[in-house]
């Protein structure tokens, strides 16, 4: 029976739009490698950034090294943010319908300030935020480790003390979806775009629990 949801933040509940943030670089002349960012893996300092490997003002002046114009560090956060969106009232209205009756989790790769810009308002819903929808929040730069590596889900697990086996892991990532697999999870490779309730309470029907 599943007792635990552990979802992923971006492009599961809040909207993230890496074309966005490219066309906010452009404007700027901010150039990057090409595999330095991806919509669902991030490489290079921009990795080590979520991993908590880089300070909020190293990571600023590895931005300002890639442009051709004299950025100051309001201007470097509002072309960092302008990836990320909202999460769909929807998406919320999900969690505090699922809280009651579920664990829920919250395990993401993301870095100090994307969270400490998103999470207050992204969550806010009928007065609540992350702390009242999660019963834990494990986030790759507070643990320095990220998806796939399954040392991130093992600190989470163990701290959450939860049943691998009575637990949904929810990611739009496959390969972090490969991850929970092998360490016993349920998974829902998630789809952005697509229904999450549908998706989860089919899942959930399937495992007989509901």
């Amino acid at each position: 029976m599943i007792k635990n949801l552990i979802f992923d933040w971006g492009n599961v509940l809040i909207d993230v739009s890496v074309e966005r943030f490219a066309k906010s670089c452009k404007a700027f002349g901010i150039q990057f490698a090409d595999d330095e960012v991806g919509s669902a893996h991030k490489a290079g300092f921009f990795l080590e950034y979520e991993k908590g490997n880089l300070s909020d003002c190293e990571f600023r002046n590895e931005i300002r090294a890639r442009a051709s114009v004299i950025l100051s560090d309001e201007e470097v956060d509002s072309v960092w943010n302008g990836m990320l969106g909202r999460i769909p009232v929807e998406k919320l209205q999900l969690l505090y319908m699922l809280k009651d009756t579920y664990n829920l989790y919250l395990l993401s790769n993301t870095n100090s300030i994307h969270w400490n810009t998103f999470s207050k308002k992204s969550f806010d819903y009928r007065g609540l935020n992350a702390d009242d929808f999660f019963k834990g929040i494990y986030l790759s730069y507070k643990l320095h480790t990220a998806k796939p590596d399954s040392v991130i889900f093992h600190k989470a697990v163990e701290d959450a003390g939860i049943d691998v086996r009575e637990t949904l892991f929810i990611d739009d990532s496959f390969a972090n979806c490969m991850t929970a697999r092998s360490l016993g999870m349920s998974v829902l490779h998630y789809k952005p775009g697509d229904n999450l309730e549908s998706c989860i309470l089919k899942e959930l029907e399937q495992k007989e629990v509901i």
